[in-house]
């Protein structure tokens, strides 16, 4: 199989988009994705990161393939979930202390930084609008960082959340107030609670 081929099969297997780490895996050079950019076979989403032109490109995912220790955090958490109903402009993403970070200053994104041991709780994955993978905060670890009196998000973020909360089927409130304890919001998600539930 030639290695262009190859390419056109990952890409049908995995929404549209190959980063060159996956090419090299496969044993494709990523000077092969480079020469088909070129020739508008591919579209370069960023550095490494290409698509099917044909695919609408994902800039969520896009971020993650370069971010990879990066978690969706806070607003985007709930934009991810469905949760808001607008596109935030700009992405938000938690690091672990020390983690080291390189990104474009032209990117949307706001760069956080935690304490491993805090960095690491409700960690999970979700899919994009766009169908990719990537690493978010459960919705309960979400609606305690949104609260938090450092970067909290606005009042109508808040209600709009706590309201979406409120009417989900698969809740777990134990979960929700063990991460409160954590985070030291216990009180202000008590009070939420009682209100709508």
């Amino acid at each position: 199989m030639k290695q262009q081929d190859k390419i056109f099969e990952y890409l049908n297997k995995n929404g549209g988009q190959i980063t060159a780490k996956g090419a090299n895996s496969m044993g494709v050079s990523s000077r092969i994705l480079r020469n088909m950019y070129a020739h508008g076979q591919l579209e370069r989403l960023a550095p490494g990161v290409y698509i099917d032109p044909l695919e609408f490109g994902d800039d969520i995912a896009a971020l993650q393939y370069n971010l990879s220790k990066g978690v969706f955090f806070k607003d985007t958490a709930l934009f991810l979930y469905g949760m808001i109903d607008r596109t935030p402009s700009t992405y938000e993403m938690n690091f672990p202390l020390p983690y080291a970070y390189s990104t474009k200053k032209d990117a949307p994104i706001k760069i956080y930084r935690q304490k491993k041991e805090l960095y690491e709780i409700g960690m999970t994955t979700t899919k994009t609008p766009g169908g990719h993978l990537v690493n978010v905060y459960d919705v309960e670890r979400t609606l305690c960082d949104i609260i938090r009196t450092r970067d909290r998000s606005d009042a109508e973020t808040i209600k709009q959340a706590m309201n979406s909360y409120a009417r989900q089927k698969k809740k777990n409130l134990r979960q929700l107030m063990a991460y409160a304890r954590i985070f030291k919001v216990e009180d202000e998600i008590r009070k939420y609670m009682e209100v709508l539930l």
